[in-house]
């Protein structure tokens, strides 16, 4: 895949913010739609001789993950979502051991893509339990999610209406528990700050804060609460007069929703008040019209939990109030900076080094590609980490990630450090017994002819780093030809004349890297399709193309050689 040498500036792509479940955009898998024909709740008992229960969280990418038991199964991992308006399953192989009683279907329609819908299959007559609590006679919302989909493997479903409309939930980020009580049982007798909420059809909660986006000047704004949501804040422009895009502000990908991308724009908040606490300079998101969630209500965009976690936070629907007590976490700067010589600083790791860190951490993989470390949420995009220090990496100018080794020495958790969100610490998975810890997931899962190939990808773009032209005419062959957006084509002989007349004229070598890679095998042919990102240095600045490829590459004579590429430019926004 040979990309000209023409530059434009790329718009700026957040990595992690990239789909995760999405850091800056709400991202709960897609909920029946706002308008649901049937919104009954479920019957609740609690365990004999209790009024309330406590059960610990985790927490992934500010998401909190309880433990749910639907119809007697073993606990599975929910997201604990205020902004869910039905109850969901996704995993596929968990569908099919509860064996549900379907009974109809239902369109959904999660944020992003514009809106679009889905369908999803209904089950009646559930059963929910949580820490003892029983919530029986529910309905679920059952979606078969492919392998491929973007939503994280680690999650089961999302759980949010049904729990928050019969019970008081408590939720306490420093302990990392929350506490169910039976409303007509629950007396607040604490000194938080206690905010009136409103409701939408859905049942979804919503405050009123008070923001200054310019000046002094204070707008106070309607926001849906929403624990599924990984952000601080998320604020909808043309929702009131004051509320505009970020002057200055490049258009990036925010993250994806339960209906598909999510696109908009990035900035900072001069100052945010809640609950008698003011918070500066907030990392807020301002989604365009991909969101494709209805502005009615008079919304003027979303509290997330990296707002909400600074709190203990008690959601009492049955009072129509939510009550705030700030934490220890309040006063806690909203991201890290990157240290202002981080690009200066790579260190060299050894490559049998690097396979101490493989391994999957909470909804992220860590995994070595191309004798390089590489991050990835699990679902979402990915990228190449750089060394920094002693079990130090940069990801990019987004992040710095620590990994943490037990008394024994062996890495048992990341801690991610966000220059624009909270940091994250996840613990590491103990490999499966199929699964040696010494080799990434995703590298098992490959074919020997995939993995022949994807190491010849690499050889194919170091030839035209290196101007390698014997190793391009290895790798290439005689009858390829490529294939470019706007219809022209190369062969092999130009490639060859182009990196001979680059060589002749010292002309510096672009750097290339690869990212969402995916690969299948049909006989003997292997294609390769994913993204490309061509780099260079010139006049003082780093210039940056990306491009979409699909790559052919056949067996001939017993070795693998590429026989056809086209290639699509990603045009900046």
């Amino acid at each position: 895949m040979f990309l000209k040498s023409s530059f434009c500036k790329l718009a700026l792509v957040i990595a992690f913010s990239l789909g995760f479940v999405s850091a800056t955009v709400s991202a709960q898998i897609a909920q029946p739609q706002r308008r649901m024909p049937d919104m009954r709740l479920p019957v609740v008992s609690f365990p004999a001789g209790k009024s309330f229960v406590e059960v610990p969280f985790g927490v992934e990418s500010n998401l909190m993950v309880i433990p749910v038991s639907v119809n007697g199964s073993r606990p599975l991992r929910y997201v604990l979502d205020t902004g869910a308006q039905g109850t969901s399953l996704n995993n596929p192989e968990t569908i099919d051991l509860l064996k549900l009683k379907i009974t109809g279907t239902m369109p959904v329609r999660g944020a992003g893509g514009g809106g679009a819908t889905s369908e999803a299959s209904i089950a009646e007559n559930v059963s929910f339990n949580i820490g003892g609590i029983e919530l029986s006679g529910g309905r679920l919302a059952v979606r078969r999610l492919a392998k491929d989909s973007p939503f994280p493997a680690s999650f089961d479903g999302v759980i949010g209406r049904i729990v928050f409309s019969t019970l008081v939930v408590e939720v306490d980020w420093e302990r990392r528990v929350v506490r169910f009580y039976e409303p007509s049982k629950y007396k607040y007798s604490g000194k938080g700050a206690v905010l009136p909420v409103t409701f939408d059809e859905g049942i979804r909660p919503y405050i009123t804060a008070n923001v200054v986006l310019s000046g002094d000047k204070l707008v106070p704004v309607k926001l849906i609460v929403d624990t599924g949501a990984s952000h601080a804040l998320s604020l909808e422009v043309g929702t009131k007069p004051e509320i505009k895009f970020p002057e200055g502000a490049t258009k990036i990908v925010l993250g994806r929703g339960g209906s598909g991308e999510i696109t908009g724009y990035t900035g900072r908040v001069k100052s945010f008040e809640l609950g008698g606490q003011t918070f500066n300079n907030i990392p807020t998101s301002f989604p365009d019209e991909s969101l494709g969630v209805g502005r009615s209500d008079g919304r003027n965009g979303n509290l997330g939990s990296g707002l909400l976690r600074r709190f203990k936070v008690i959601y009492d629907y049955s009072r129509k109030q939510m009550i705030v007590e700030p934490n220890k976490f309040v006063g806690e700067p909203f991201g890290t900076a990157m240290p202002n010589n981080v690009a200066a600083n790579t260190a060299q790791v050894s490559p049998a080094a690097l396979q101490d860190y493989v391994g999957k951490y909470g909804n992220k993989e860590i995994s070595v590609r191309d004798g390089w470390l590489y991050y990835q949420r699990i679902g979402g995009r990915g990228a190449a980490l750089r060394a920094t220090g002693k079990d130090k990496f940069a990801l990019n100018t987004d992040a710095q990630i620590s990994f943490v080794r037990d008394g024994k020495g062996v890495v048992s958790e990341m801690l991610i450090e966000w220059v624009d969100r909270d940091k994250e610490q996840l613990k590491r998975e103990a490999p499966t017994s199929t699964q040696p810890q010494n080799q990434p997931r995703v590298q098992q899962q490959l074919s020997e002819a995939e993995r022949d190939v994807r190491k010849l990808e690499r050889e194919w773009l170091d030839a035209y780093e290196k101007h390698d032209a014997e190793a391009m005419n290895r790798i290439v062959s005689n009858d390829f030809k490529l294939t470019f957006s706007n219809g022209s084509v190369q062969t092999k002989a130009d490639i060859l004349a182009e990196l001979k007349s680059a060589r002749d004229a010292g002309r510096p070598s672009p750097k290339f890297s690869t990212e969402d890679v995916q690969s299948r095998v049909e006989g003997d042919t292997v294609i390769l399709t994913g993204r490309v990102i061509q780099t260079m240095e010139r006049d003082g600045q780093t210039r940056t193309m990306q491009m979409r490829y699909t790559d052919t590459y056949a067996k001939r004579q017993g070795r693998w050689q590429v026989i056809a590429s086209q290639l699509t430019r990603i045009q900046p926004q």
